[in-house]
């Protein structure tokens, strides 16, 4: 008999308005279904899906990026894959809780495509930002609205590689919504 399929959080990359015209989030829903996943569910329109599926994250995100791939999307808008474990633990470590209660809309988790990204440079970062690592993500206190911040998003990907952010209300509604799923 087969294990029952394990809760995953899908987080698209570069997601927006202009990738919604090549693939909507109801065909990516559709076409999740169509290829074994199960019941998924996006939240909000920017690239979050909930899903159970059999295998480990690396197996989950070959199969997602192949599904993107398929339904037109570059592989710029590569899927990170996180389990619910994993987004609770972000949620429990919160480095920052003075921002999480005051303006979590302006903190951002990055969440990266390598399994161990660098953060060798956060040492010399002389911005205003906060920056935490918690278990191989980024974690950023924009302190004001995170727009404003033009230097850090790049200086994010060109050190410690590809990866996609979410906001802390984001991030804390997939770890409640993914959590309930599994039954935690």
């Amino acid at each position: 008999m087969a294990a029952s399929p394990s809760v995953f959080v899908v987080l698209l990359r570069a997601i927006g308005p202009w990738t919604h015209k090549i693939m909507s989030m109801a065909q990516w829903r559709d076409g999740a279904e169509a290829t074994g996943f199960v019941s998924p569910q996006t939240f909000l329109a920017t690239g979050n899906m909930i899903v159970q599926a059999q295998g480990d994250t690396t197996e989950v995100t070959k199969r997602m990026n192949d599904l993107v791939a398929k339904l037109g999307l570059a592989p710029s808008n590569a899927a990170m894959v996180r389990t619910p474990a994993q987004l609770r633990s972000l949620v429990a470590a919160n480095p920052f809780p003075d921002a999480a209660s005051d303006h979590p809309s302006q903190m951002g988790v990055y969440f990266f495509q390598a399994a161990k990204p660098d953060f060798g440079w956060i040492a010399d970062y002389d911005g205003h930002e906060r920056l935490a690592v918690v278990e191989d993500h980024l974690i950023v206190d924009y302190g004001g609205p995170i727009s404003q911040s033009v230097k850090l998003p790049g200086i994010i990907e060109k050190r410690s590689g590809v990866a996609t952010a979410r906001n802390w209300n984001t991030l804390s509604g997939l770890a409640e919504r993914a959590s309930a799923r599994e039954g935690n």
